[in-house]
């Protein structure tokens, strides 16, 4: 059991959230924060929304440049998760969030859904906030296999035996 995990796709509008089950099987989209005001309401509200589900952890998607390097945004989702994590006194995980709004934005196109009233509505901040929390799971997922043996094409040798 890996426990409750909460990610956040941190935007200078928009702040998508979502949260795992404990098992790390489920993942839920959570109302996207809104900027309205300063940097200490945005952090509030996104304490109150994870602090209600219980999080154990969590995770931040980091955006980055196509050749790996941090980006200015990533310096400011850094700074956001660094504060939020400290107010909820819990550990974070810094994720790369390459491809998670593309993939927001398509899982919605799918749905039927106009994107242009999706991005008014929160739900790309959300669907990406999902997408990071899914990656990042897959990733420890992953981490977790064993490796598969080197197959020898010319063994005839059943690796499985």
């Amino acid at each position: 059991m890996i426990g409750r995990l909460g990610a956040i796709d941190y935007g200078r509008k928009r702040i998508g959230l979502a949260v795992s089950d404990a098992l790390g099987i489920t993942v839920t989209g959570l109302a996207t924060v809104v900027r309205t005001s300063g940097e200490d309401e945005a952090v509030a509200a996104v304490v109150k929304a994870l602090e209600d589900r219980d999080v154990t952890r969590l995770v931040v998607g980091l955006p980055l440049h196509a050749d790996g390097r941090e980006s200015e945004m990533s310096a400011e989702a850094r700074a956001f998760g660094t504060r939020v994590a400290g107010a909820m006194r819990k550990d974070v995980v810094w994720f790369d969030e390459t491809l998670t709004s593309w993939d927001a934005e398509e899982t919605l196109k799918a749905q039927g859904k106009n994107l242009k009233d999706a991005r008014l509505r929160g739900d790309i901040d959300r669907a990406a906030a999902v997408s990071i929390l899914r990656s990042y799971l897959q990733a420890l997922e992953a981490a977790a296999r064993p490796p598969l043996p080197d197959l020898d094409p010319e063994s005839d040798a059943d690796p499985l035996a």
